[in-house]
């Protein structure tokens, strides 16, 4: 860092400057301009705002209807979209068919009982849980065919029980219950919003209800009876006239114009009271769009202007196969409240344009008049540094002001004193001022710190500074800093300058927090320093377990439609004329292979997050590693034919045995034998072979290919980590099975490694534990002969 040439240039002459009049200056014409545009632009905006406010007021009243209507019915949607979904969910669970299944014994009446008893306790516990989780659950029922509740589910003040013996009622006559079970097309039925009702009485206080039913079957499509399930729209209702402000009105009416919420409540639910209510007759140009049959697309409101109100309205079915079951929702604002406000703000507008042009002019002039001397004796101090004048010059006139001007000035001379000393330093800790930053000596005494330091660690600054940088350290970093600080000060080669990496770092209050750290050295007039400069990973974690996340879901997503992708296909295949064009028959066997590939990928996908989440499980088991082996060549075998590369076992003990998960140790020698085949010529061999190695048992996969480039050994274990296979026609894969098998090796407590020599060929090889024979009981039918295997291909 070089000298600043303000401190360099001491014998340079100084331009001296002469005071400018303020009839010269550049603020006289700016004050005018300044006055001039306030007065003419607050006069216009001010006629302007007035003569198109009441437009305005309007059409942002309708914007703020619509935007509460449309929320409205994005929650009403919402709603009826879960009660639908929770019941097709409900329909589908394992305790529909105990129950069938039970009733279907031919055994004992009584262990039937117990067990369709049992099944109707798992399906209570599956319906408790779900009230659980959504308060707005007012009730979740099984009843039979018979019309009879076999469960049933009461979900008050969000206190789920579950309602047995003589609670449990006949539900046989009731509309929905019937409607339901004529239903041919199997629908979800939705059965409008009325007042609940227990044993055919209204409920007080009344309680708003939606029900929405579903047959249920069997394996078999043999008929149980119906789901049922009752949200409590009082709820819902109330947190959609939360929307409103508290001026306007919340209007929700059924098909007939019914209200179900009005903010007079005893206006609501005339249809089930008996009540003449009616929407047609307090707000007919409302009332008229109920004859229509469409309702109103996603995002998509009516507005309706009268005399006495403004409203935007949505209608919205709630459920497309039965459009006969349609909610109207208003939202109205009283047009007396719109003129008010338009008069309001007439008046405001007026008011404070007057005040603006007066407090502008003000303003304008004193600033203008306060402003010029500063600028002037700024003017003259930035030139003279710029001149390179000596150090005293900067003790001009104003350095006593007590405002930002005179500030400035002691700022600059007290700056200029001190920066040929601190310069370096304060340069490399403030370069990248938005990450934390420390400096130390070479005895590790913290010379300064910036606040991102001083906000990550908890310490303030003054706390930080002289002290030992040991005390963020942990326990086990701490014992070895002054050792490691002592070995590079006499001549010992670092390990981490320029070389960032992850640490743990020890907070005030105790608490870890996981930094990168990236060291530097530096020297100023001959002392060394060292400039750390910290990365907080906190976040970064957080997002990495986000991403982890996502890509667990989405991969779990695409297994059910691949395996069904698949399945098809394979049907499709199995059933095709034997006279089928080649060109079809090729087109569905790489649709086949391209779904076991992808399939493949999902899966490596899976386990690589699996592996990283460390909530991979291994179903350890003793296992003969000859037979694994011969299995896994054998399910290879198409795929190096594929190619022309034959597989060769050589195995000279028939009772190597391990303690592993066989499915695991099998995906591990999975991947190894096709990177094998993969990277062999044609016409070439792989090699597989395993022995004994004092208490490890050693297996080694060998091929005979173009080996692994020096520039890419470092990656080979690496996630998605792909060689360049420009030369390679056999391509594909995730690039995730030596990151998968490696970290699997390693679960199992062993090592896996490679040997590759460029045009020669590589050798992979993977040590595990032996277990003892004894550990593992051979069944009697198979071979025991201790002749070694060859040419297994």
């Amino acid at each position: 860092m070089s000298t600043p040439f303000f401190l360099k240039c001491t014998t340079m002459n100084i331009y001296e400057e002469k005071d400018i009049n303020i009839s010269d200056s550049i603020f006289t014409p700016f004050l005018a301009m300044a006055i001039g545009l306030v007065l003419c632009t607050s006069i216009f905006v001010g006629f302007l705002q007035y003569w198109q406010n009441q437009e305005t007021n309007i059409s942002r009243e309708s914007e703020r209807l619509d935007f509460a209507v449309q929320q409205a019915a994005r929650d009403l949607k919402i709603a009826t979209d879960d009660a639908k979904r929770n019941v097709r969910m409900l329909a589908g669970t394992p305790p529909i068919q105990g129950i069938l299944n039970a009733r279907a014994e031919s055994g004992s009446e009584q262990i039937a009982n117990i067990k369709e008893a049992v099944w109707k306790d798992r399906l209570a516990q599956i319906f408790l849980s779900l009230a659980e989780s959504n308060p707005d659950l007012l009730q979740i029922r099984l009843i039979d065919k018979t019309g009879m509740e076999l469960v049933r589910i009461n979900n008050g003040q969000g206190n789920p029980t579950r309602v047995k013996g003589n609670g449990l009622q006949d539900k046989s006559t009731r509309a929905y219950f019937a409607a339901t079970l004529a239903d041919l097309q199997d629908r979800v039925r939705f059965f409008g919003i009325d007042l609940n009702r227990e044993r055919n009485e209204i409920e007080t206080p009344h309680v708003a209800v939606m029900r929405v039913a579903s047959k249920v079957y069997g394996r078999d499509a043999e008929l149980l009876g119906v789901i049922v399930i009752n949200t409590n729209m009082s709820r819902v209702i109330k947190r959609l006239t939360n929307v409103m402000e508290r001026e306007k009105i919340f209007l929700m009416t059924d098909k007939t114009g019914a209200y179900l919420s009005h903010p007079d409540e005893t206006k609501t639910f005339g249809r089930d009271l008996g009540t003449p209510y009616r929407l047609q007759k307090e707000y007919p140009a409302i009332g008229q769009l109920l004859q229509g049959a469409a309702h109103s697309a996603k995002g998509q409101s009516w507005s309706v202007q009268t005399d006495d109100y403004l409203a935007r309205v949505a209608r919205l079915h709630l459920s497309e196969e039965l459009q006969h079951h349609s909610i109207l929702i208003a939202a109205v604002a009283p047009m007396s409240l719109l003129m008010e406000q338009s008069i309001v703000m007439r008046d405001q507008i007026i008011v404070i344009t007057l005040m603006l042009v007066v407090v502008a002019t003000i303003i304008a002039s004193i600033l203008t008049r306060y402003m010029a001397s500063p600028l002037q004796l700024l003017t003259k101090a930035t030139s003279n540094l710029s001149m390179g004048a000596p150090l005293e010059s900067l003790k001009v006139e104003g350095r006593k002001r007590r405002d930002e001007v005179g500030i400035l000035l002691r700022s600059v001379y007290q700056m200029a004193a001190s920066l040929e000393e601190k310069q370096e330093r304060i340069k490399a800790i403030l370069a990248t001022a938005e990450n934390p930053i420390l400096s130390i000596n070479k005895r590790g005494i913290i010379k300064d710190v910036n606040q991102a330091t001083s906000s990550l660690f908890g310490y303030d600054r003054e706390e930080m500074i002289g002290k030992n940088v040991s005390m963020l350290m942990n326990a086990y970093d701490r014992e070895r800093h002054n050792d490691y600080l002592r070995r590079f000060a006499s001549g010992g080669k670092p390990n981490i300058i320029g070389v960032g990496r992850e640490v743990t770092a020890v907070r005030k209050d105790g608490s870890s927090v996981q930094v990168h750290l990236a060291v530097s050295k530096l020297r100023v007039k001959g002392e060394t320093y060292y400039t750390g400069i910290m990365t907080d990973l906190t976040e970064l974690q957080k997002v990495q377990t986000m991403k982890s996340e996502f890509v667990s879901k989405v991969s779990h997503e695409l297994r059910t439609p691949l395996t069904s992708i698949k399945g098809s296909l394979g049907l499709v295949r199995s059933i095709m004329p034997g006279d089928l064009p080649e060109q079809p028959r090729k087109m569905l066997d790489i649709a086949y292979d391209n779904c076991d590939r992808l399939t493949h990928l999902v899966n490596d996908i899976l386990d690589m997050e699996k592996i990283e989440a460390g909530k991979l499980t291994y179903d350890v088991e003793p296992i003969r590693i000859v037979d694994l082996l011969e299995r896994n060549i054998r399910e290879n075998r198409a795929y190096g034919r594929q190619y022309g590369v034959s597989l060769k076992l050589e195995c000279h003990s028939q009772n190597l045995v391990v303690s592993a998960d066989p499915y695991r140790i099998e995906q591990v020698m999975t991947n190894l034998i096709s990177n094998a085949v993969k990277h062999s010529p044609d016409g070439g061999e792989v090699r597989i072979a395993a022995e004994r190695e004092k208490d490890r048992l050693h297996i080694s996969v060998t091929d005979h290919g173009k080996g692994i480039p020096a520039a890419f050994q470092e990656q080979v274990f690496g996630k998605f980590a792909q060689a360049d296979n420009s030369g390679n026609r056999r391509t594909g894969g995730s690039g995730l099975g030596l990151a998968i098998s490696k970290e699997i090796v390693r679960a199992h407590g062993g090592d896996i490694s490679f040997e590759t020599e460029e045009g020669v060929g590589t050798t992979f090889h993977v040590r595990l534990k032996v277990a003892e024979t004894s550990a593992l009981e051979i069944p009697e039918e198979q071979d025991t002969t201790t002749e070694p295997l060859r040419g297994i291909a």
